[in-house]
């Protein structure tokens, strides 16, 4: 993961017990673990405590707004990646929480500039559910990503994959 700048200060300004106890009772130590120790370490620790936090703000308004279609930020969507590939468990926390599986459909925006206007519109109404429920979104960025082996990602909280596509 890129560069990472957090105000790890923000606190949610509803209580916790607001969360959906599906949700808050989620137990990822072992994806945490992976995610921040030995050769596959993409977080520090204090980062991955913050990315699950934003996951399970993230799944909260999913399933309090279960018809709407969410935009996660880079973090919460490396967090998603992570937890996905736990296949079993990503299945029954769904099942869990939703009753069903959870669908993740990484082309969104990627289209064309119509695409592309959605996705931003999107992340913009995710953005204001999470400050309804949690107060003022996070302020971070996360450093573009280059490679030979995948395109550049934007520098921005949002999980977009061109430059400018959100602000």
């Amino acid at each position: 993961m890129g560069n990472l700048a957090i105000d790890f200060n923000h606190k949610a300004t509803l209580a916790s017990s607001n969360m959906p106890t599906s949700v808050e009772s989620l137990n990822f130590s072992k994806l945490k673990f992976k995610l921040t120790s030995g050769n596959e370490a993409t977080m520090s620790k204090q980062v991955c405590e913050f990315a699950e936090q934003e996951y399970k703000r993230f799944l909260a308004l999913k399933y309090f707004y279960p018809k709407e279609t969410l935009v996660p930020n880079k973090l919460v969507d490396e967090f998603w990646h992570a937890h996905i590939l736990d296949t079993r468990n990503y299945h029954m926390d769904c099942l869990k929480i939703f009753g069903a599986y959870l669908h993740h459909y990484p082309y969104f925006g990627i289209n064309d500039e119509v695409d592309q206007q959605n996705l931003k519109n999107t992340f913009e109404r995710t953005k204001e559910l999470y400050e309804l429920w949690f107060g003022p979104y996070p302020d971070f960025t996360i450093e573009a990503r280059c490679g030979d082996d995948h395109a550049c990602h934007a520098p921005s909280s949002c999980a977009c994959r061109v430059p400018g596509a959100c602000k």
